[in-house]
């Protein structure tokens, strides 16, 4: 354990410089920051407004100027300003550099509570921490950093219930966190989904175990696992692999799952309800629904508009900044991109597939009652029903999206491809630690290569052309 938090300890502290290194480099608003940031002063200034998504997001926002005017700031300089573009950019951005900072710390908590490896938690951890997206979402005062942040929560509260003798407390609060995260924005929904996703599946396993075939073998048997841990476990065969899951009654998990979110998600309106007294509550949300199905899907429409289907290989990333300077006989570009690491992002790709084809593999032997093993299958099934729930739903979306409504999906792909990584560092064969060593070296290369791209450093033309390998990432 000593070990999990020293090692948490140094992601935190790398993923907070590269967050807080020149917050301010660009003192000007940037993409959609003239909505977020401009939202999150007038809550300050109590001017109404109207806002295209929910408003728990923008509390933080306002949060975050409101503890820097009186701490770090000029309260005369707040007074004073008509426009948030008029206060100085860290103090409408430091806020999310501290949220976007805990969050690889988060999805390491996750990994951890879902397997109990200190190995996974890290490596889960490193890979969150190398993605150049959550990386650009984490420096500029937008809103997807707390709907990650409440999502991935609302998963530990969950996974601590399955485990804890005060279970009820714990659904209560992982309700409460998935109410908030739908909060900021209605896709927050995903986590939600995927939640009932794997809730269902396990009732499903629990229906289908009067029509497995019988079978001669023990009920359990043991065998060592070389593939990922070392020793021995105990296979359950005649088991549902998710049955932990099934002693949550259905009214329980109704009431913690959908009255407790939606309860929160109530609460949450009412101080921009005061502020902005136009609409009721529930036209309220008649009025988001009809600007979301009012936007169209072209590049007519947004010029970095992108198919669901194309964000896993990253076909489109979108553009936040680009200023380009003339200085004799070169040009020094300045530019920001919504961008992932494209290496890091493949890899997860095919480790979705992957963990897929394990999943349903494992499925087949468990209803043929063969021996499986049961954490494998309960940490596949997580993975993946988070995966599904926060990324095919956009298949039903007709309005312009974006590749950072693949946030949440892409974290959940990276723990896939460290759950593989884990297990090949985990064997005794060389060659199998070799590729473990060198899938994280290639991350974090990447990573190095494109972080002029995250953070807006300078580049020569030349140097910003050849990062840019696909003429869709212009």
């Amino acid at each position: 354990m000593k070990k999990l938090w020293l090692g948490m300890l140094g992601v935190f502290i790398g993923s907070a410089a590269l967050r807080f290194w020149g917050l301010n480099r660009f003192d000007t608003l940037v993409f959609d920051e003239v909505y977020f940031a401009k939202y999150g002063f007038s809550y300050l200034k109590q001017i109404p407004f109207f806002d295209v998504h929910p408003p728990f997001g923008k509390y933080f926002l306002a949060l975050g100027i409101w503890i820097n005017i009186h701490f770090f700031g000029s309260q005369s300089s707040f007074i004073a300003a008509t426009d948030v573009a008029q206060l100085d950019a860290f103090a409408y951005r430091w806020f999310n550099a501290f949220v976007g900072s805990l969050i690889p710390l988060l999805v390491g908590a996750v990994a951890y509570q879902l397997t109990k490896r200190t190995r996974y938690a890290l490596l889960a951890s490193l890979f969150v921490a190398a993605d150049g997206l959550l990386l650009v979402e984490s420096r500029y005062s937008l809103i997807n950093v707390y709907l990650i942040t409440f999502g991935f929560l609302g998963i530990w509260c969950f996974l601590k219930a399955l485990e804890s003798p005060r279970q009820q407390v714990w659904l209560l609060a992982s309700g409460a966190c998935l109410g908030g995260c739908a909060s900021v924005k209605w896709n927050g929904l995903g986590f939600l989904l995927g939640i009932y996703l794997l809730y269902g599946l396990a009732w499903l396993l629990e229906t289908l175990q009067g029509w497995r075939r019988s079978s001669r073998a023990l009920d359990s048997i043991e065998n060592e696992i070389k593939t990922a841990i070392s020793g021995k476990i105990t296979i359950d065969k005649n088991k549902n692999p998710l049955q932990n899951l099934t002693k949550i009654e259905f009214l329980e998990f109704g009431f913690n799952f959908s009255i407790v979110p939606f309860l929160v998600y109530r609460l949450l309106w009412i101080p921009h309800l005061k502020l902005n007294t136009n609409f009721t509550f529930v036209e309220m949300q008649r009025q988001i629904l009809g600007y979301h199905e009012s936007i169209g899907n072209t590049a007519n429409d947004h010029p970095y508009c992108s198919a669901w289907l194309s964000w896993p290989l990253m076909l489109r990333p979108v553009g936040y900044y680009f200023e380009a300077i003339d200085r004799g006989r070169e040009t020094i570009v300045f530019d920001v991109h919504a961008f992932g690491n494209p290496i890091l992002w493949w890899l997860s790709t095919v480790a979705v597939f992957v963990l897929l084809g394990q999943l349903l593999k494992s499925a087949i032997d468990w209803f043929s009652n063969r021996p499986i093993y049961r954490g494998f299958f309960f940490v596949q099934s997580l993975i993946l029903s988070q995966y599904i729930a926060n990324f095919l739903p956009w298949a039903k979306v007709s309005r312009c999206t974006y590749i950072y409504h693949y946030m949440a999906a892409s974290i959940f792909s990276f723990m896939a491809l460290a759950w593989f990584v884990e297990g090949w560092l985990s064997r005794r064969s060389m060659p199998f630690r070799l590729l473990g060593i060198a899938t994280i070296s290639i991350v974090w290369v990447a990573f190095s290569y494109w972080m002029p791209i995250y953070l807006g450093l300078p580049l020569s033309r030349e140097a910003f052309d050849a990062r840019m390998w696909f003429r869709s990432w212009y």
